[in-house]
């Protein structure tokens, strides 16, 4: 079998794919003592345990010293994706607090392949999928694993198929008008397995969206098989519900309809789990902070309290009662379209700063502590459309310590719901589709929902079909959470944050933009190109090299879009 060796050189900043050979994992002389046998599970639990913690981890690849605040790891990444499809508007005099205004694709700010904001969550997609594969690699070859040996195992495939299923989503160009994608046509990214593995028949080239889908999918395949039996002791670690879950992302992502609906029903009945309630939806020390405080979140991160920054911290960006972090200076709303489309008797609606302050003063709201937080932050100064969805552990917005030691969703039964909803309209047709989503609404969020009185707004140029009424939902439900931007890089929908009435209050950030926004397609960071001679950047020409023809990076998307005049 073809070995390679895939070096992270995280000092020079750079991932090195190098051919070659590696050594193979020899085993012990003799039979294993119990003490030996102890010592290799311990450090295995100890390689799965630290692979489960990167999901948050300050300056994760930068380190301290670059004080680059959304070097957050997965958990950095999954505001980015939180932020793409521009759904939360910045109130900050100064659009600088806002470190992710440039993903939001603010006029000015550079995506090009020479920016860290490429660079950094391409790196931690990679440092992650290299912590998966140096637990892989040892276990595969092993005929008979261990109760405890098929957990590690089957952790590491969810872990990869994670990563992988997030990089074909971030990376697979979709056409748009405003870059020519024509000569990356479904190309994703390398795929680098571990030692114990063959190499990819692409080596280090972009590997076609089928080849890496069909990885993502194998690697949830095995996982299935290791994890059967087995209950996590904690959400923090995947079990088979969280496979079926991301079995229907990915086919949701291929637009395999009749298969997402098949696993995300798997995923419902098997995890057991149910939407979350209003009431716990709405509190003001528990919701979306506090795993234990629902029965929804299928799979979380945990971020420990002596471990985190006030700064570099998710809740610091996106609580709107946080003191002690960026969303103090942002105050980031929600954008006025959405929230007028919200209906008012769906209760997520109170999760946002109501303009008529007469009809819903602060005492509609629930406060953590109305008294100091309204005292620093008055009621009539918040600006309108102001989330506070997020919310701070134990309700504390004054010390990051504590309001900031949050557990933090990767995945909900909700999102489960809805991608069976989508899948079913597409597979079965919109009538199935537009039963299973009103039984959802009106079960557990809105029970005047009807999809007639939805479609109605249709032609009022924000929502314009069945899929993107389901996409609406999703960008209601998990607003902040990181879920929707890739079923819009899917559907389509358009991004449009300048329109009569818009709380956009920055030029940079006024937009119509037609379908699908050029920076919702990632470029591959120049160091990576450096140091991969099978990925050229955009305006070169592909040859062949070792048998297999390189591949271009995606086109650059900064400026490419003016801004809407005021």
């Amino acid at each position: 079998m073809k070995k390679y060796i895939f070096s992270l050189l995280v000092a020079a900043l750079t991932i090195s794919f190098i051919p070659g050979c590696i050594e193979e994992t020899v085993p012990l002389e003799g039979a294993a003592t119990s003490e030996q046998m102890a010592e290799s599970s311990a450090a295995m639990q100890g390689s799965v345990d630290g692979m489960v913690a990167q999901t948050y981890q300050r300056y994760y690849f930068f380190g301290g010293d670059a004080q680059l605040e959304y070097d957050i790891s997965y958990a950095g990444i999954l505001i980015t994706y939180a932020r793409q499809t521009n759904d939360l508007v910045n109130n900050s005099a100064t659009i600088g607090y806002d470190w992710w205004s440039g993903y939001c694709g603010a006029y000015g700010y550079s995506m090009k392949y020479t920016s860290d904001r490429q660079l950094v969550p391409y790196m931690t997609f990679y440092k992650i999928i290299k912590s998966a594969n140096d637990i892989i690699g040892p276990l595969a070859p092993i005929a008979d694993l261990n109760a405890d040996q098929k957990v590690y195992l089957g952790t590491a495939y969810v872990y990869r198929a994670l990563m992988y299923h997030d990089l074909y989503n971030c990376y697979l160009p979709a056409e748009n008008e405003y870059t020519d994608c024509s000569k990356v046509k479904d190309l994703t990214v390398p795929i680098i397995l571990s030692s114990a593995e063959e190499e990819s028949a692409y080596k280090s080239a972009r590997a076609p969206k089928e080849a890496l889908s069909a990885l993502v999918l194998a690697d949830l395949d095995k996982a299935e098989e290791l994890l059967d039996g087995y209950t996590p002791s904690t959400g923090r670690y995947p079990g088979v519900p969280v496979v079926y879950g991301l079995k229907a992302r990915m086919y949701l992502a291929m637009k395999d309809y009749k298969n997402a609906a098949v696993y995300a029903r798997k995923a419902i009945d098997a995890s057991g789990k149910t939407p979350l309630t209003q009431a716990q939806w709405l509190d003001p020390k528990t919701a979306f902070c506090d795993a234990s405080a629902n029965n929804s979140w299928m799979w979380y991160y945990n971020i420990d309290g002596s471990t985190m920054g006030n700064l570099c911290n998710p809740t610091g960006f996106l609580a709107g009662e946080a003191d002690w972090g960026y969303n103090s200076l942002t105050q980031l709303a929600l954008h006025k379209w959405i929230y007028d489309r919200i209906n008012r008797s769906d209760f997520r609606k109170k999760s946002f700063i109501d303009p008529d302050r007469t009809t819903y003063p602060a005492t509609y709201y629930q406060w953590a502590d109305a008294t100091g937080y309204l005292a620093d932050y008055p009621f009539e100064e918040l600006p309108d459309y102001m989330s506070i969805k997020i919310r701070c552990k134990e309700g504390n917005w004054t010390d990051y310590a504590t309001g900031g030691a949050v557990d933090w969703p990767i995945m909900r039964v909700e999102e489960m719901y809805l991608i069976e909803a989508e899948a079913k309209g597409m597979d079965e047709g919109e009538a199935a589709g537009i039963a299973a989503l009103e039984d959802f609404m009106q079960t557990y969020r809105d029970p005047d929902y009807t999809y007639a009185a939805a479609a109605s707004t249709f032609n009022q140029g924000f929502v314009k079909n069945f899929q993107e009424e389901v996409l609406f939902q999703k960008r209601v439900e998990f607003l902040g959470e990181g879920v929707g931007f890739f079923d819009a890089k899917r559907i389509r929908p358009g991004m449009k944050t300048w329109y009569p009435g818009s709380n956009v209050i920055h030029d940079t950030m006024k937009y119509d933009i037609n379908e699908v926004s050029p920076y919702w397609n990632w470029v591959i960071p120049q160091r990576e190109i450096e140091n991969n001679p099978y990925i050229l950047e955009e305006d070169a020409t592909p040859t062949e090299k070792d048998g297999v023809m390189t591949t271009l990076n995606n086109p650059d998307p900064t400026n490419k879009v003016q801004n809407v005049a005021s």
